[in-house]
């Protein structure tokens, strides 16, 4: 088995819910995406400090901390095992997108309407596929580095994230040109077709 094919299944499966969805919502799944990855690279440390804070509050009174003979040690000890090492908090980031990423899906789902035409399908699954894209590369980027996958595969999921980040930036530019260039010559096509066509009227003499 290959990763090679894991990436391509995930990207025809993105692309068949692309297709389902319609553009509209791809669109809208692709900004809220973007702007989750933008949230958890500016202010993923503070996740990660807020999660280890609660687990040293819930922790300390679980363990019964107030009436311990030693509290101050108790707090060291809890400091001293939390529970996301704030050195390797890929998994938990990774857990972050995940549960980001379906309040995404949801929301567009909800909020944005459905696919009108065909046309919007097909422009669906070039998004959607986009989408799977950047999923894809997310996925392997977190969990990748906690991974302990016992296979013969060709590449490592570290090196899949690697592969996939590197043509990321290109994938999505032209993902969302090419919809927003097809979405346009469609709408023209449209508004061209509604026109009323003017009808010559007799002159009387």
């Amino acid at each position: 088995m290959s990763y090679s094919y894991l990436v391509v299944g995930l990207l025809v499966l993105f692309g068949a819910i692309g297709f389902w969805r319609g553009w509209l919502r791809e669109i809208g799944t692709l900004a809220g995406l973007l702007v989750s990855w933008m949230v958890l690279v500016t202010v993923g440390e503070a996740f990660v400090n807020a999660a280890n804070r609660i687990y040293l509050i819930v922790g300390f009174i679980v363990r019964n901390g107030f009436d311990a003979p030693h509290p101050a040690g108790l707090i060291q000890a809890l400091r001293r095992a939390p529970v996301v090492d704030p050195r390797h908090p890929d998994l938990f980031l990774g857990v972050l997108f995940v549960a980001l990423a379906v309040v995404v899906y949801l929301a567009a789902n909800r909020y944005v309407g459905p696919a009108a035409n065909w046309s919007a399908q097909a422009l669906g699954l070039l998004v959607g596929m986009a989408n799977g894209y950047l999923v894809t590369y997310l996925v392997f980027h977190y969990f990748a580095p906690s991974a302990r996958i016992k296979l013969a595969v060709s590449m490592s999921p570290s090196s899949v994230a690697d592969v996939l980040g590197h043509y990321l930036p290109t994938i999505l530019v032209a993902g969302v040109l090419v919809a927003i260039g097809i979405a346009l010559l469609s709408s023209r096509r449209l508004s061209g077709k509604g026109s009323p066509r003017a009808v010559p009227g007799r002159t009387k003499g």
